[in-house]
């Protein structure tokens, strides 16, 4: 009897599914705090709860693993275990993450890089956030702040996007901002697959309409394309700090599938100046990366994990940011161990 129960609800779980796709629109129009139209996937929040239904009767009815989800929505993540976390690790059913710094030599220098190979179960475990919880022109805090509002495993400085008026916009599913700036932009899929691309031709193209994009970051340049590092002598596609001098630096890219490695160099002291785009581009090529993408540096560049920062913020202490990248546990606290 629980076997033909468990097998209805999968098939209603199917009628709903196909009812939701037609009954529900792809997109619909919402207003922004600075008054401004943004665009949201409804979908999503559909999409989400056909998923936690579909878990737990594959769950139930085929005796398959269960497979933890989080909302595509701005709201924090659960609560990682403290029971999990060593000085440099963590490690749940979700996610896996290993910090490790090291002292890379390069050609005239030697600097310190903070690393963080980080494996997640699901695409919506990569996630984003902004200051105060909610998009805005003025809105600013500590990425420590941002990580503990959020219960990030780990997390670093995404790209500042209110601290200039362009640049395409995605969090968490929805389309914020769609002013283009012609800039290499890292676009995150449905899968946690990366791609990077000039905005422009992003949206002239087609590939945001038919692509389901779950987060965009808009600074750059991309450094690392299948796994070459990309070295520029000419105009970069970016608005990187500097990006032929030493400095702080903030770098993300995927290694495998959901397999993703953070990297933050500390710069302007006198243990480490620093780096350049190009130079920042061999490293992250050096560590395997297949896709790599140069995030806002200088005194942005943050690492935050189990809510304390990493590396070494320059310029005297932490400052204050609009948004963050972070990765974050699947497991309710209700299903500690």
């Amino acid at each position: 009897m629980k076997v033909i129960k468990n097998l209805t609800m999968f098939l209603l779980l199917c009628l709903f599914s196909i009812s939701a796709a037609i009954l529900i629109p792809s997109d619909s129009k919402i207003t922004s705090e600075n008054g401004s139209l943004t665009e949201k996937r409804l979908a999503n929040d559909i999409e989400a709860s056909v998923l936690s239904i579909n878990e737990n009767i594959n769950t139930e009815v085929f005796n398959l693993p269960k497979v933890y989800t989080l909302p595509m929505d701005l709201s924090p993540a659960p609560k990682p275990n403290p029971a999990n976390f060593t000085e440099n690790t963590y490690e749940d059913e979700t996610i896996s993450v290993k910090c490790w710094r090291e002292r890379i030599v390069l050609s005239e220098k030697t600097v310190t890089a903070n690393f963080a190979d980080v494996k997640i179960a699901h695409p919506t475990q990569l996630r984003t956030a902004f200051a105060g919880g909610k998009y805005g022109i003025s809105r600013r805090t500590y990425a420590s702040k941002m990580a503990k509002a959020n219960n990030a495993v780990i997390a670093i400085n995404a790209d500042f996007y209110n601290c200039r008026t362009n640049g395409l916009i995605i969090r968490q599913g929805t389309l914020y901002r769609k002013d283009c700036a012609g800039l290499d932009t890292l676009f995150i899929d449905s899968d946690g697959n990366f791609n990077v691309m000039i905005d422009r031709y992003a949206v002239n193209s087609g590939y945001i309409s038919n692509h389901k994009i779950y987060q965009s970051l808009a600074f750059g340049p991309v450094i690392v394309r299948d796994g070459e590092a990309i070295i520029k002598t000419g105009k970069f596609n970016s608005i990187a700090c500097g990006p032929r001098a030493n400095n702080p630096r903030t770098a993300i890219g995927q290694l495998g599938k959901l397999h993703y490695l953070i990297c933050t160099i500390d710069g302007r002291s006198d243990i480490s100046n620093g780096t350049t785009t190009n130079e920042l581009a061999v490293i992250m090529a050096d560590k395997n990366c297949i896709i790599a993408y140069n995030l806002d540096g200088g005194q942005s560049t943050t690492m935050v994990f189990n809510n304390r920062i990493y590396n070494a913020v320059s310029n005297g202490g932490e400052r204050s940011l609009s948004d963050i990248l972070y990765f974050a546990s699947a497991i309710p606290e209700s299903e500690w161990n």
